[in-house]
């Protein structure tokens, strides 16, 4: 396919955003298309932008309600697009992509880019299409919609109602889905279709911000006849503090470090347990896995707790004696409530949404 690569612009604050840019370069370059995902702040200002996501950090898992306040403001007062102009080196960044690439179409998975393209000479911004894609799902910050763009993609129905009410024409959003990784459309067979019966799979993966997060991968990891794997991601702290509190259960359970291949481990699980970040709220309605969330931050993932209570499949719980009662219960009668569970998210699931979007994105730059 002779077409300029799609550029795809994303930023390491929250897992979402690098996921969907991830998802539809896979999805792209899958359908024979070319893609190149850049993070402009990353790229321009390595150092500053390190320390400012370390603070994200800091603030969603320690101080969620002062990141919540921030967030709060951020919707309701233009803070963010009135201060763009401290971007200069993110923007010159994205000329130079535009400028080395020539790319028909831009997508976006971080709004605040979008007020530095609406900065573009307008020779250079008329030749490209942009597709933002909201990787918010039911509740939708203000600031996704308060920059042109051609076309907005949405996880969902209800998102692009949220966001329709924010002022963006409903002939320019497209439902599509959250563009997760394509494996996820793998017509192979999966596991953890199959019925636990007594001896379910569990993941647990773990959030650095969750107080009780080792208490709960101890108490998962005494059940008898479970298979229990925790994942403790890139940080080798987290992964000595669970050690740590597993003792001698440890030869119990598998444990599972940084991972790119979540679809097929996804596929195997019968539960997964883990805070409501929008990676992982896709991913599990994709791989139709039920999903026990631990951890909801304020502001930014309460639209993704929300869209598990409109699929029917919400389930708070913040420690091991509520995750441990819940798969029980779900386990019970034959498993009914956990064919329930499997039942709803089918019907919910998009796993194939990166191909589609990869298609529409082709389409567009053909």
């Amino acid at each position: 396919m002779n077409l300029p690569p799609v550029l795809i612009l994303t930023a390491a604050f929250g897992d979402g955003h690098n996921a969907a840019a991830r998802g539809l370069a896979a999805g792209i370059r899958q359908r024979g298309g070319q893609a190149v995902v850049a993070d402009p702040f990353a790229e321009s200002r390595p150092k500053m932008n390190d320390f400012f996501r370390r603070l994200y950090l800091t603030l969603i898992n320690r101080y969620p309600g002062f990141w919540n306040l921030f967030y709060i403001t951020c919707h309701h007062l233009p803070l963010i697009e009135k201060t763009v102009f401290v971007h200069q080196p993110a923007y010159l960044r994205i000329r130079e992509l535009l400028e080395t690439h020539r790319p028909k179409v831009v997508v976006l998975t971080f709004p605040v880019y979008a007020h530095l393209l609406d900065r573009l000479p307008r020779t250079l911004r008329k030749s490209f299409q942009l597709v933002t894609v909201v990787t918010d799902s039911i509740s939708v910050h203000r600031l996704w919609s308060t920059a042109q763009a051609d076309l907005w993609v949405v996880p969902n129905q209800p998102t692009a109602q949220a966001l329709s009410a924010l002022g963006i024409a409903s002939e320019k959003i497209q439902p599509v889905g959250f563009p997760v990784d394509p494996r996820f459309a793998s017509p192979d067979p999966h596991p953890g279709d199959e019925p636990p019966g007594d001896h379910p799979r569990v993941l647990y993966l773990l959030s650095s911000g969750l107080q009780a997060g080792p208490a709960l991968a101890a108490t998962l990891a005494a059940q008898k006849g479970w298979s229990v794997t925790i994942g403790t991601g890139r940080d080798p702290e987290v992964a000595r503090r669970i050690e740590e509190a597993l003792g001698p259960l440890k030869k119990d359970v598998q444990m599972l470090g940084w991972t790119t291949e979540m679809p097929s481990i996804l596929a195997r699980q019968h539960f997964v347990i883990g805070k409501a970040g929008g990676a992982l709220t896709q991913e599990t309605i994709a791989s139709r896995t039920p999903f026990l969330v631990t951890q909801v931050v304020p502001g930014q993932e309460e639209g993704n707790f929300a869209l598990l209570k409109e699929i029917g499949v919400a389930s708070l719980t913040p420690n091991g004696n509520a995750a441990v009662q819940v798969i029980q219960k779900a386990l019970a009668e034959n498993a009914k409530g956990w064919r329930e569970w499997k039942a709803k998210l089918a019907l919910a699931s998009k796993p194939d949404a990166s191909l589609r979007l990869a298609d529409l994105c082709l389409s567009l730059a053909a």
